[in-house]
C-alpha cells in the first residue's frame, strides 16, 4: 500500500487508497461478476503502482478504469461506467465564445451553463437510455431525436386551451407550496398576464413550442367596457411579455403560438363563456363583434412590431379562414394581407378541410383538453436512397429506420411516465378537478422526414414535380409512412403519427453528413454556401410551375399528412397570378386540401 498514492475526494479532503471501493463499484455498476471485476481491480492497481502516479482522484481513477474495461474488451460495461462531461478546453471555448454552430447571438452566464449542461445530458441519453444501434442512427445522421438533450426529462411540446387557466387561475391546480396561486383573472390586464407566464412556467418541463388555440375567441369576453387603446395596449403587453421571458429564461426565443379566428367557430357558439373572475358571462355566440376587435388589433400589433419595429419571432400568428367568412370578413383578412408583405408572419390554416373541422370539434369541447407531442423523431430519406439499389431496397430501409424510431419512442414514454410517478414534472403530474392536466396516453409520438425531394431525385433521376412518375413515388414513400404509424398505433396502444414539421437544423446537418459518408452520391443543394436538403414533402425553390397548379399538387401530400403540414407561397408569384388575398383564400378552400400556408420571399439559389 506504500507504493500506492492517497486519493484527494470532491469533498475536499485526502483518504488512503482502497481497492475494494473499485471492485464494489464494477460490481454495482456494470453487469460483470465477481471473478472478472476482481481481475480488473488488479490490472488497475498494478497500473497505477507501475506508473508511478503521485495523485489521484476519483475521475481519474474511473478513467484507469474504464482505458482497462476496453483493452479488456468490456465494451459495454465500459460505456456504462463511464464518466459524462466535457474536456476543460472545451468549456472554455463556451465561456469564451458560445458552442460550436450555434443558431442564436445570446450569450449570458445561464446560457452557457445550459450549453454545458445540454452536453451532459445528451452524453447520457446517448451511452445510458439509447442502445448503440439508436445512438448510432442519431450519430450517423440516418434518423434525428430532436431535443435530445432534453430525452431523460421533458415532453416534447403542447397545444392548451386558455380556459385552463382564464376559469382556474394561475397555475391552475393547488400546490400551494411550490408555486404562488393567482385567482382567476378579473380583466383582460390580467387575463393576459397569466396566460403568457402560463407560458413561461411551462418551459420548465417542454422542451419545444407551446400553443395557444383560439386566443381571440377565449380572451373577447374580458373586453366589454374598453376601448381600443386599453385593449390594444394590453395584447402588446402579451406578446411582449413573451418575448421577454425568453431572454429571462436564457432562450433566444419562447416558442409558441397563438390562434386566431374573426369570429366564433360553430363548436364553440353554444358553450358557457368565461369572463372575469373565472365566471360564466352566457355563451361564446354572444362575443362575436368582440372577437373580431381583437383580431384586427392582434393583426396591427404584428405589423407595427416592437417599439424599434423589429417583427416577433414569437408567438407565431396562425389565423384560420374558410369560404363562409371570407365575404363577411374581407377587410380583416386584407390586413392580414399587409402583416405578411411586411412581416412574412402569419400562417393561414384552412378551416374548409374535414379533418381539422373534426379535430377542432373533439379538441374545443367543455372538458378543455390540451394535446401535444411527446417525442418527435426525423427520418433522412435521401441517406436511404443512397445504400439502396431500387425502390424495393429503399422501402426496406425506411421500414428499418421507421421500427428503429418506435423502440426509441417507447423509451422515453416509459421515461416520462417514471416521471410523472416521481413528480419530477410537478405541472405535468398535476391535477385539475380530479383529472391530469397532462394525459399521457393522448400525447402524439411523430415521425417527421427530410428530403423526399432528393430522395425521389436519386431513384427516379427527376424532382418530385418534374414527372407524374417521380410525383407519385414520393406520395406512395409518404403512404408508407403513414400506413406504418397507424398500423404500429393500432398494435402497440399507441399514438404514432406523421408529420411534415422538420426544423432548419435537421435539414443541414442531415445534408451535411451525407456529403462526409456519401460524398460521390449525395446531391443536397446549395444556397449561401450552405448545403440542404428540401423539408418535408416540399417541392425545390423556384420551379416554374405556376402557383395553382403547384398548391393542388402539394395538398395531394396534406391530405396524407395531418400534422405539421405548411405549404410556403412565394410573395412576388402570388401577385403575379392571384388578384387579391380572398381569391388565393378561396381557390385554396374549393380546390386543394392545403391544410395551412405562409407568405415568403423568394431566395435565389
Amino acid at each position: 500500500m506504500d507504493l500506492l498514492p492517497k486519493v484527494f475526494r470532491t469533498e475536499g479532503d485526502m483518504v488512503e487508497f482502497d481497492p475494494s471501493k473499485i471492485f464494489e463499484s464494477i460490481i454495482k455498476e456494470t453487469s460483470i461478476n465477481e471473478k472478472d471485476a476482481k481481475h480488473i481491480t488488479e490490472l488497475v492497481v498494478r497500473r497505477i503502482i507501475s506508473s508511478g502516479i503521485k495523485f489521484l482522484s476519483g475521475p481519474h481513477i474511473r478513467e484507469i478504469v474504464c482505458s482497462i474495461l476496453s483493452e479488456s474488451h468490456f465494451e459495454q460495461e465500459r460505456k456504462i461506467y463511464t464518466r459524462i462531461g466535457m474536456p476543460l478546453m472545451d468549456y472554455e471555448a463556451i465561456l469564451e465564445k458560445g458552442p460550436q454552430n450555434r443558431s442564436f447571438n445570446l450569450i449570458n452566464p445561464e446560457k452557457i451553463h445550459h450549453w454545458a449542461a445540454d452536453q451532459l445530458a445528451e452524453e447520457y441519453s446517448l451511452l445510458r437510455i439509447l442502445n448503440d444501434n439508436e445512438s448510432q442512427a442519431h450519430l450517423y445522421g440516418n434518423i434525428y431525436i430532436h431535443q435530445l438533450k432534453y430525452f431523460d426529462l421533458r415532453p416534447y411540446e403542447q397545444i392548451w386551451d386558455p380556459r385552463i387557466i382564464l376559469k382556474k387561475g394561475l397555475p391552475p391546480f393547488n400546490k400551494s407550496k411550490l408555486y404562488c396561486k393567482s385567482g382567476p383573472s378579473k380583466s383582460l390586464y390580467d387575463a393576459i398576464s397569466h396566460l403568457a407566464k402560463w407560458l413561461g412556467l411551462l418551459q420548465g418541463e417542454f422542451c419545444g413550442k407551446q400553443a395557444y388555440n383560439f386566443i381571440t375567441i377565449f380572451l373577447a369576453p374580458y373586453i366589454e367596457g374598453l376601448n381600443d387603446s386599453q385593449i390594444k395596449r394590453a395584447l402588446q403587453h402579451f406578446i411582449h411579455e413573451i418575448n421577454h421571458l425568453s431572454k429571462i429564461i436564457s432562450k433566444e426565443s419562447l416558442k409558441s403560438s397563438i390562434s386566431c379566428s374573426p369570429t366564433i367557430i360553430n363548436s364553440l357558439l353554444k358553450l358557457p363563456a368565461v369572463g372575469p373572475y373565472g365566471k360564466e358571462v352566457g355563451i361564446y355566440e354572444d362575443y362575436a363583434e368582440q372577437c373580431l376587435k381583437i383580431f384586427e388589433l392582434i393583426t396591427e400589433i404584428f405589423i407595427e412590431g416592437d417599439f424599434n419595429h423589429n417583427s416577433f419571432c414569437f408567438p407565431e400568428h396562425l389565423i384560420y379562414f374558410n369560404n363562409n367568412w371570407l365575404n363577411k370578413f374581407e377587410p380583416s383578412y386584407l390586413k392580414t394581407l399587409n402583416e405578411a408583405k411586411l412581416r412574412e408572419s402569419p400562417f393561414f390554416i384552412n378551416l374548409c378541410t374535414d379533418w381539422i373541422k373534426d379535430r377542432i370539434k373533439h379538441e374545443t369541447t367543455n372538458s378543455m383538453i390540451n394535446f401535444g407531442i411527446l417525442q418527435k423523431i426525423s427520418l433522412n430519406l435521401p441517406r436511404y436512397a443512397y445504400i439502396s439499389k431500387n425502390e424495393s431496397e429503399f422501402m426496406e430501409h425506411l421500414t428499418t429506420n421507421i421500427n428503429l424510431c418506435f423502440s426509441i419512442f417507447d423509451k422515453k414514454y416509459i421515461i416520462i411516465k417514471k416521471r410523472l410517478e416521481t413528480n419530477h414534472l410537478p405541472i405535468c403530474s398535476s391535477f385539475i378537478d380530479n383529472r391530469p392536466i397532462f394525459l399521457l396516453d393522448q400525447q402524439h409520438m411523430a415521425i417527421s422526414f427530410v428530403g423526399l425531394n432528393e430522395a425521389v431525385k436519386f431513384l427516379t433521376n427527376n424532382e418530385l414535380h418534374e414527372t407524374n412518375e417521380a410525383f407519385s413515388l414520393g406520395k406512395k414513400i409518404i403512404n408508407k409512412i403513414d400506413e406504418i404509424c397507424k398500423k404500429n398505433s393500432n398494435t402497440r396502444q399507441k399514438r404514432y403519427c406523421l408529420t411534415e414539421d422538420a426544423s432548419n437544423k435537421v435539414v443541414y446537418r442531415f445534408a451535411r453528413l451525407d456529403l462526409k459518408h456519401f460524398k460521390n452520391l449525395a446531391i443536397p443543394k446549395l444556397i449561401s454556401e450552405k448545403y440542404y436538403y428540401t423539408n418535408s414533402t416540399h417541392f425545390a425553390e423556384n420551379i416554374k410551375l405556376n402557383t395553382k397548379e403547384e398548391l393542388i399538387k402539394q395538398s395531394e401530400f396534406h391530405r396524407i399528412i395531418q400534422n405539421g403540414t405548411l405549404k410556403e407561397i412565394s410573395l412576388s408569384k402570388y401577385e403575379e397570378e392571384f388578384d387579391n388575398l380572398k381569391d388565393l383564400l378561396r381557390f385554396v378552400c374549393n380546390n386543394t386540401e392545403l391544410r395551412a400556408f405562409r407568405f415568403k420571399k423568394g431566395r435565389e439559389e
